[in-house]
């Protein structure tokens, strides 16, 4: 009998051995194809023959999927979902399931970024590489006392706001799909932007979400606050971010996410001196890779069996291959 095919996109990405060291169990019980081809003709042909499709860093389309008539899932790479297009998924029966391993390392990566714009982290660093002396404007703040904004109360955000706590932070939240919770605060997202000295992102990117963080957003905020985005690129309006840079309506920016990534060299926020900017990296350490892996390895397992993801995304989905085997 053949083995399912599961067709692992942006093949580049797969070092030799690490199917092997991370996967032993897909690799014994499925055929791997790895598609080193972008969106187009080719993967499209790539992807035909697949029963699962691994998603590494190209979206998943409509299109994608119908190009193969045994695809039973998707499986992401990470807990973002937003290349995968679930909307057609769910209605052609496809189940999508993430690899939600990152939460620890990115609600430290968020503190991390808040904890160096409090202590002033990067003008010291200058200072220090420059032999400058510092003046009495050069004086950052305790992070005790401040009150930090969260955009999203799920697994990260959560965390987020059990490590803002232990910092003796005041976590307020605004979440409209979650249950009230003693780990912060919930306010409407206008209390919120008027309150916080700290705005932290941690929405997942969807329609509702796009470009949430616009001029108006922004204005909101207080003159000293600072803006803190490793969620996705597109929450936030680029363009408005700049002009609230530049003008001075928020004192700063930590970014790990672009609208366009990697960003391109010629992005503005890349030279300001009141940004930190990370190209969509302080996720990626060994343990929240590890975590990654074995999570997709379980999903893509499970898709084998005719069972349902725990991980599935789109629980909505009338799945046409419950309980069918392969």
């Amino acid at each position: 009998m053949a083995k399912p095919v599961i067709v692992l996109t942006r093949a580049s990405f797969f070092k030799p051995g690490w199917i092997e060291e991370h996967w032993p169990r897909i690799a014994e019980k499925a055929e791997l194809v790895l598609s080193p081809h972008e969106p187009g003709p080719k993967l499209l042909a790539d992807v035909a023959p697949a029963d699962i499709i691994f998603a590494r860093g190209f979206p998943i389309s409509r299109e994608t999927m119908q190009a193969a008539p045994n695809l039973r899932g998707v499986v992401t790479s990470g807990v973002g979902v937003d290349k995968v297009d679930l909307v057609a998924a769910s209605e052609l029966g496809i189940a999508v399931a993430n690899s939600p391993g990152n939460t620890a390392t990115m609600a430290e990566s968020t503190m991390l970024l808040v904890a160096a714009f409090a202590k002033n982290l990067f003008f010291w660093v200058d200072f220090a590489r420059t032999n400058t002396l510092p003046n009495s404007a050069q004086q950052g703040r305790e992070m005790a006392g401040q009150t930090i904004g969260l955009i999203g109360l799920g697994r990260i955000g959560s965390y987020v706001a059990r490590l803002a706590r232990a910092y003796g932070m005041h976590p307020i939240a605004y979440d409209p799909y979650v249950e009230p919770s003693d780990l912060a605060e919930m306010v409407p997202l206008d209390e919120l932007l008027e309150q916080s000295d700290f705005v932290s992102l941690h929405p997942l990117l969807t329609e509702e979400t796009h470009h949430m963080i616009d001029a108006e957003a922004l204005a909101r905020m207080k003159p000293s606050a600072i803006l803190i985005n490793t969620a996705r690129g597109g929450v936030v309006d680029e363009r408005a971010l700049i002009d609230a840079l530049e003008a001075g309506t928020i004192a700063g920016a930590g970014l790990d996410v672009f609208e366009v990534e990697p960003p391109q060299s010629d992005n503005p926020l890349l030279k300001m001196s009141n940004v930190i900017a990370t190209p969509h990296g302080l996720g990626q350490v060994v343990e929240a890779r590890r975590r990654n892996a074995t999570m997709s390895e379980d999903s893509m397992l499970e898709m084998i069996e005719g069972k349902l993801p725990e991980l599935t995304v789109n629980r909505d989905v009338k799945w046409r291959f419950a309980g069918e085997a392969i």
